[in-house]
């Protein structure tokens, strides 16, 4: 009994050991911040030309929260604003738009993995 207590005590202390050192997971978006980056992601597809939506990460973050950007209210006034300011100078918006949200950047993109090379 005395040896299955301490066995049992090793266990737990190596567990929690292991525990402390795991790598902290990626912070989750909030639906807002999906949202935004959603349009964002949306406006660089429509005029990056080498740059399409990441169908995958759209699919799953679906699948994870239900959040659905075409039918939330608050997307498409959102996409119009991010329109209007890329069309002022789409150069500098498809750059902005490749280190944020360009699944292909090493180490990561800044803020989600949005866009991939066109097929």
């Amino acid at each position: 009994m005395k040896s299955a207590i301490l066995i049992f005590a090793g266990l737990s202390l190596n567990c929690s050991t292991a525990a402390a050192q795991e790598p902290q997971a990626h912070p989750i978006l909030s639906r807002e911040q999906f949202l935004s980056y959603a349009a964002g992601a949306v406006v660089a597809g429509m005029y990056c030309g080498k740059l399409e939506l990441n169908a995958d990460f759209f699919l799953g973050y679906e699948y994870a929260t239900g959040v659905y950007p075409p039918l939330d209210p608050n997307f498409r006034p959102e996409m119009a604003r991010i329109e209007k300011d890329a069309k002022s100078d789409l150069d500098s918006y498809c750059k902005m738009a490749r280190l944020m949200f360009y699944k292909g950047n090493k180490p990561k993109p800044l803020a989600a993995p949005l866009l991939v090379d066109k097929q």
